[in-house]
């Protein structure tokens, strides 16, 4: 935890004006009670980072390719044209089915007419001409149906000369360029998936009974070393590899920025219970020296108030935000968790839910 302060105006006097305030009733902290849990031990292994989704693009019609201005490395949104083949002659075959539709619509109005017509004269004309004629209007009613249907498939041939990306993604190949001929099987564009990426790991079959499905873990990936990313196991595939002896775990990684790509390595840690029961505290409570040595702050109380101590403690195998001690804090005592940046020994302190903004300043943890 590292706290920045930003003093303006009389910073000096402001903040001996801050102590001073607090000499009576006590310095304001945070603490909670830490929690008793289940140690666990980390499974530490190596992966790499792979697309959900991997995808080689082709046309769904043969053509020239007209347009191809995407690039390597390009970022689209699903939906986003990168390819366009010539459809000249599809679309004048397009405008020859709605030509055929409209003809067919103009004769089923008059179809319709006649059909009116026939009923209004009543007794006045035959029963076979009426019957001929609402007969008529069917037909054209049905061809005005079909002829939808090829000016529906004419369209969807049109819109297949152009190739979209079929989700997010990025362009990781681009294998065509204008000019050039499309067929039907041609791959035109390597496209993976950068919202869902997944950390593949190879784990020795002596751990398979210890991974299972929806089980966390902690991924550190090699360009990021200082950034923890969360993983979650979604598939533990049951078949071990008879030469390595290792099996496949897949665990999905969240990827909000877009700073992870596919192939990067990096190494997935699994918290495996041990059996034996420790405490945790938030990882805020922790103050670290540069001797390597750790401690917290506890809350002690008496007749004459609540005061802080520092307590070396000894710290276990930690896992995610929480930090795990094995020695020197038992599960009862209160630890300061914000605050604790000016304490010493003694002083006295003032539980509070949240800390007071100070005049002149501002706190920022990260």
């Amino acid at each position: 935890m590292r706290y920045r302060f930003n003093l303006i105006v009389g910073p000096l006097f402001s903040f001996i004006a801050c102590i001073s305030a607090h000499a009576q009733d006590g310095i304001p902290i945070v603490a909670v009670k830490p929690s008793l849990v289940e140690s666990a031990v980390p499974l530490r292994f190596s992966g790499t980072v792979t697309p959900e989704r991997f995808s080689v693009l082709s046309p769904h019609v043969a053509g020239l390719v007209s347009s191809a201005d995407i690039d390597e490395g390009y970022f689209v949104n699903r939906g986003e044209i990168l390819v366009v083949l010539d459809a000249t002659l599809a679309k004048l075959q397009l405008l020859e089915s709605r030509a055929r539709l409209d003809e067919a619509e103009a004769r089923f109005l008059d179809a319709q007419r006649l059909r009116i017509e026939a009923e209004q004269l009543g007794q006045n004309i035959s029963q076979s001409t009426l019957k001929s004629r609402i007969a008529q209007e069917r037909v054209e009613r049905a061809v005005i149906a079909r002829l939808q249907v090829e000016l529906d498939f004419q369209e969807e041939v049109v819109a297949r000369h152009i190739v979209r990306a079929p989700y997010d993604g990025v362009v990781v190949e681009k294998l065509t360029e204008v000019g050039q001929w499309a067929e039907v099987s041609s791959p035109l564009i390597e496209f993976i998936s950068t919202d869902s990426l997944r950390f593949d790991i190879q784990v020795p079959q002596d751990y398979y009974p210890l991974i299972t499905r929806e089980a966390s873990a902690i991924v550190r990936i090699s360009a990021f070393v200082d950034v923890l990313y969360n993983g979650t196991v979604t598939a533990v595939v049951p078949a071990s590899d008879p030469d390595v002896r290792t099996f496949l775990v897949r665990l999905k990684i969240d990827n909000p920025s877009h700073d992870i790509i596919a192939g990067m390595s990096g190494e997935a840690e699994f918290g495996i219970s041990s059996g034996k029961i420790v405490v945790e505290v938030p990882r805020d409570a922790l103050v670290r020296y540069p001797d390597g040595s750790t401690s917290v702050w506890v809350v002690k109380e008496n007749i004459e108030g609540q005061f802080a101590h520092e307590r070396q403690v000894t710290l276990g195998n930690s896992f995610g935000e929480k930090a795990k001690i094995t020695e020197g804090l038992d599960g009862t005592t209160l630890v300061v968790v914000r605050g604790n940046e000016s304490l010493d020994n003694g002083v006295k302190v003032k539980l509070v839910e949240r800390l007071p903004e100070r005049n002149g300043s501002s706190e920022v943890t990260e």
